[in-house]
């Protein structure tokens, strides 16, 4: 529904991207349909649909030009809109850090860190205020208190968006209304974080997988 957030997980290679990509039309569905707002999205003109949407994706890019430039991409949005968007995305304090909002990238910004840069795509899905907001598993490389924060923020800040949250982390969709869980491009598990450590083994094996693997890692930590 409108304004609600859908977590998705599963594997790499269980089908998580392919969802995006059939969103988007990027191609179309071989049987079956998608519905936007009860509308087939095969209906819709690419750009009206696309307009509709803002989008990390796991493999998205930054420009060799200004955080203003990286963050309107082209499309002429008032300062208030890319401020606001920054501010959202956790992103403000380090812009102001690398000479505000006309310090330059270089190539891939590559004088940004892998958790700075993913910020910024996100205030650049942000800056246009969409409807549906996709984020193609964009907090890999966030510290979990950050990628905590940048849910709540969403939450907060964009009541009437839907999201859609696509991650391997489990920590990162666990507070979503509704989680999809993915196995081999079939559908494993639908439900609330609750309702799928009771019912879907899948589910309660990414949990316990990814469970001992930040005690391990909080364990090395400490012993340095």
């Amino acid at each position: 529904e409108r304004g609600q957030s859908l977590g998705v997980i599963g594997a790499t290679g269980s089908g998580k991207s392919t969802l995006v990509s059939l969103l988007l039309r990027f191609y179309d569905v071989d049987s079956g349909r998608i519905l936007l707002d009860g509308r087939d999205v095969r209906s819709y003109e690419g750009a009206r649909l696309h307009e509709r949407f803002g989008v990390v994706f796991q493999n998205d890019f930054l420009m060799a030009a200004s955080v203003r430039e990286n963050i309107d991409f082209e499309r002429g949005l008032p300062m208030e809109n890319i401020v606001r968007a920054a501010e959202y995305a956790k992103a403000s304090d380090f812009i102001d850090s690398h000479e505000g909002y006309e310090a330059m990238l270089t190539v891939r910004g590559a004088n940004f860190s892998g958790g700075q840069k993913q910020r910024l795509l996100i205030a650049r899905a942000l800056a246009a205020s969409p409807e549906i907001l996709i984020l193609d598993d964009s907090s890999s490389a966030l510290d979990y208190r950050t990628d905590a924060q940048l849910r709540r923020t969403l939450l907060k800040h964009l009541p009437d968006t839907t999201v859609i949250m696509i991650a391997q982390r489990i920590s990162s969709v666990r507070f979503a209304d509704r989680i999809l869980v993915l196995d081999r491009g079939r559908v494993a598990g639908f439900g609330s974080d609750e309702e799928l450590m009771a019912s879907c083994e899948v589910y309660r094996s990414i949990y316990r997988s990814q469970h001992e693997e930040e005690q391990k890692g909080e364990g090395t930590h400490e012993d340095q």
